[in-house]
């Protein structure tokens, strides 16, 4: 399984040496410190992301799966302290997965506390109901074997 792009191309930039007085991996091989968000933001270093603001590139960051590491006063540090480590790449995949896990639990969660707020106010509104959450989970997984579109059932055979 390939690793996605966002994984890859975070991977690709704290490991690019070129870099290291911008962004590089911190001591413990298990992080990555952002050493001159300036630098990082004016060199354009971002748009392999799709975002040229550096608050953007954290919110994705954090979105999947890394957190930043506390600590760190001066600099920015993000990391991961099962799947994301210096030379070994493929872990990324499962960082992945624990991300998409994570937000399918909050997903849950809120839908439980809106499902109990409508209850509790005597109405029923348009909330996701759990099954929907599930699903969608496993349509952004790549779990389900249906088209979901017929533009995807015309090219299905090509398993893309």
């Amino acid at each position: 399984m390939a690793m996605p792009r966002f994984y890859a191309g975070v991977y690709e930039m704290v490991d690019d040496p070129s870099l290291d007085s911008i962004i590089s991996w911190s001591k413990s091989n298990k992080s990555f410190v952002i050493w001159d968000p300036k630098e990082l933001v004016a060199k354009n270093i971002l748009k392999r992301f799709v975002r040229n603001k550096l608050s953007h590139f954290i919110k994705d960051l954090e979105s999947h799966g890394f957190v930043k590491i506390k600590g760190s006063d001066e600099h920015l540090e993000f990391g991961h302290e099962q799947y994301f480590v210096r030379g070994k790449p493929h872990l990324m995949i499962r960082l992945r997965y624990q991300a998409a896990s994570d937000r399918r639990k909050r997903a849950i969660k809120a839908a439980k506390a809106r499902a109990a707020q409508a209850e509790k106010n005597g109405s029923v509104g348009d909330q996701p109901c759990l099954e929907d959450v599930r699903i969608r989970f496993d349509q952004i997984m790549g779990h389900s074997t249906e088209a979901k579109t017929p533009l995807e059932s015309s090219f299905r055979h090509l398993q893309i």
